[in-house]
């Protein structure tokens, strides 16, 4: 029995310390500094099915200076390597689909490992419905977890093994965090061309996404969570620039035909009062607040005709989600760097603040009828 407990015992710690090589080796979130070997673990497929974890992992391995926090348009549209930042390390965080409890807690997360002296916040309509749940990989203990724990988990071990017969399949994110700058593209291709998947993102939105919406109930406020965030930059002097999205002028359409225009122009009321506020407890000037959104030169962009799968949009995948390269002028935007070969149209983001709001929602109102 002795000889048999010592077998046992011994086999078990080579059973473990296999798993925690073999999980090291193939690195399959991407968090580890193992060497990437093509056909082996260079593609990371398994990133995306456990983005959460693996994005709160790369962060306290990473330890940026900076991050971009938002949904998913923030992870396809904001280059960690733009030239407009300040300093050297950056991370996307996202997360995508993510409300706003999520943002404030991967700000956090992000700020307790090392003090954000940048900080991108893509705030999205989306964000504050109080119906937004947590997406099912949203765990509080994501922000606690063990390097080591990780190494050693069943879990890991099994995307481990998915991560090198999943080498066919094209890589989704970067390193950065940011989603790979190509990889919609044969998505739009099997949806049938770009307007089959403005379509069938319009009415996600409006039969899932903003059915119901509301910002409160009985019990918390998605606008709370956006003020703590504020809290905290204003306290610890992050340098923290907020952006509305220019997603497509198709998504706003669907958005006032389904009758939430009213509700939309109060959240950015809310988002201009509160900033202001919060500003004004730590003695601040304001954060600047941009917004992208509306009907301008980038979101009236033509869609292709219906079942063109040749025709690719310069600047979206679909009605939600703009690609690098209008990202790319947003960020020339606030961080008021002059690319020299990217001139910004005059109409395209507007500083929000309560000395112009009113004037600001009734232009893009006329704006609005233009396009019409």
């Amino acid at each position: 029995m002795k000889n048999y407990i010592k077998i046992l015992v011994i086999l078990s710690i080579i059973f473990v310390i296999t798993v925690i090589s073999f999980n090291w080796l193939i690195n399959p979130y991407g968090i580890f500094n193992s060497p990437e070997i093509e056909g082996i673990n260079k593609n990371k497929p398994e990133f995306s099915s456990h983005l959460r974890l693996a994005k709160a992992m790369a962060v306290y391995e990473q330890k940026p200076e900076a991050v971009i926090l938002g949904t998913s348009r923030s992870e396809f549209g904001f280059d960690p390597n733009h030239p407009g930042w300040q300093v050297k390390s950056v991370y996307n965080i996202g997360p995508s689909s993510g409300n706003m409890y999520e943002i404030l807690r991967y700000f956090q997360h992000a700020h307790s490992i090392k003090l954000q002296k940048q900080v991108i916040l893509g705030v999205d309509f989306r964000m504050f419905n109080i119906f937004e749940p947590n997406e099912v990989d949203f765990k509080e203990s994501n922000f606690n977890q063990n390097q080591l724990l990780t190494l050693a988990s069943i879990d890991t071990f099994f995307s481990s093994i998915k991560t090198v017969f999943k080498q066919h399949i094209e890589e989704e994110y970067l390193h950065n965090g940011q989603r790979h700058w190509t990889f919609h593209a044969n998505n739009i291709r099997k949806q049938g061309g770009h307007l089959q998947a403005f379509r069938s993102v319009e009415e996600s939105y409006m039969n899932k996404v903003w059915n119901p919406y509301q910002f409160t109930n009985r019990k918390q406020s998605t606008l709370n969570y956006f003020r703590s965030l504020l809290d905290i930059a204003y306290r610890d002097n992050v340098d923290l620039r907020i952006l509305i999205s220019p997603s497509h002028a198709r998504l706003w359409e669907a958005l006032d035909s389904v009758g939430l225009w009213k509700k939309f122009e109060q959240w950015k009321r809310e988002m201009v009062r509160i900033n202001e506020q919060q500003a004004k407890k730590h003695g601040k000037t304001p954060f600047p607040l941009w917004d992208f959104s509306g009907y301008n030169s980038f979101t009236t962009e033509k869609v292709p005709p219906l079942n063109d799968k040749k025709t690719q949009m310069k600047w979206y995948w679909e009605s939600s989600h703009y690609k690098k390269e209008l990202g790319d002028y947003v960020l020339d935007r606030v961080f008021e760097y002059k690319h020299p070969d990217r001139i910004i149209p005059d109409d395209f983001g507007k500083l929000l603040q309560s000395k112009n709001i009113e004037q600001q929602l009734a232009k893009i109102r006329v704006e609005q009828q233009n396009y019409r």
